[in-house]
């Protein structure tokens, strides 16, 4: 076939593309690819932004280590923080579970979100701008402090980004020491060895002092809901009207706080494509029957909920006692959940 006939090959065509490895050496990786679940890959588009998410963090946090180090080095050009991106790549170093599922936690709140405008016919998020208006006045600085901070995580394309303080310490430190790392060849290029490991350590400890936890999203976020919460103003209504735009991240929020379970256990809830764990995630906050249904006319076929009426049905099913035992489950340490999997055992 000519690659105009079988896309998979086109890029072949491009006389300045890169040569395209052949033989067995690529073997191994092939064998693991080709028998992935396929509804578990990666589609283009999630692959394509969570791409361009990781590389504008490393290119970000590279600038902020340049600048902490002496006499002030200026920023290095697209050129290098490309050769950095691969080499840190090609490392593993990248592959960090906390920025993993950081990564593609964006990526499915902006698929949902992106969806969601486009059935509705609107670009602004209009219940969020709503309440900067509030007559609470906590309420109506949340709301513009979240505005702001979603704001400062777009580019100039309007491409979704993640922002340093969004991340977990620890996920946070070990990029932080795999970029300074990645940095020690371009300084040795410069001025040679001489103290170069401890000017990148005094660096990276200055970049990691300024995470700030206050300032990432989620942390905004609950702030938003902290304070609507305090002024009575957290409506099924409420709740509806966003998940109608998408806000998937406010709708775990409020779910998170009526449950009285992390954030990070009601999104990964929320977003696990099992109707069961939605369910219980609701029944768990007290949620009403009309939020269930209204949620899943919403956004049920975002979250992989494909048969609203077989979840009702669950809703309906699922007793007290179900509902605490799923609750104690995500009250339990994410490190144990992990084991427990790694260990072939699932939750009671």
């Amino acid at each position: 076939m000519m690659p105009e006939e079988w896309p998979i090959a086109a890029p072949s065509a491009d006389d300045n593309a890169p040569a395209r490895a052949v033989g067995r050496g690529r073997l191994t990786t092939v064998r693991r690819d080709f028998f992935l679940d396929p509804a578990k890959r990666l589609t283009e588009q999630e692959r394509a932004l969570m791409t361009a998410m990781l590389h504008c963090l490393i290119a970000d946090v590279a600038d902020a280590i340049r600048a902490a180090l002496p006499n002030g080095r200026v920023a290095a050009n697209d050129e290098g923080d490309a050769a950095l991106v691969e080499a840190l790549t090609v490392s593993g170093l990248l592959d960090e579970p906390g920025l993993m599922a950081l990564l593609l936690r964006r990526a499915d709140e902006e698929r949902i979100s992106t969806a969601s405008r486009a059935r509705s016919g609107r670009r602004d998020a209009r219940v969020l701008q709503g309440l900067v208006s509030h007559d609470y006045g906590a309420v109506a600085a949340a709301a513009m402090a979240l505005i702001l901070g979603r704001g400062r995580r777009r580019d100039r394309f309007g491409q979704c980004l993640i922002a340093f303080d969004d991340l977990p310490e620890a996920s946070a430190e070990a990029l932080v020491h795999a970029i300074s790392a990645g940095l020690r060849r371009e300084l040795e290029a410069g001025r040679g060895t001489s103290d170069i490991d401890f000017d990148l350590a005094h660096a990276s400890g200055q970049v990691l002092g300024h995470l700030d936890e206050d300032r990432s999203i989620d942390s905004l976020n609950a702030a938003l809901v902290h304070f609507l919460d305090e002024a009575g103003g957290l409506t099924d209504e409420l709740v509806l009207a966003a998940a109608d735009e998408g806000e998937i991240s406010f709708v775990a929020e409020v779910l998170a706080r009526r449950a009285g379970i992390s954030t990070d256990a009601a999104i990964e809830e929320l977003l696990s494509g099992e109707a069961e764990h939605v369910i219980a995630l609701l029944r768990m906050g007290g949620a009403s029957r009309e939020l269930c249904a209204g949620l899943l006319a919403r956004i049920g076929d975002l979250l992989d909920i494909a048969d609203a009426g077989a979840a009702i049905g669950l809703f309906d099913g699922m007793t007290d006692e179900q509902a605490k035992a799923a609750r104690g489950w995500l009250l339990t340490e994410p490190g144990y959940r992990a084991a427990l999997a790694r260990l072939g055992q699932d939750r009671g």
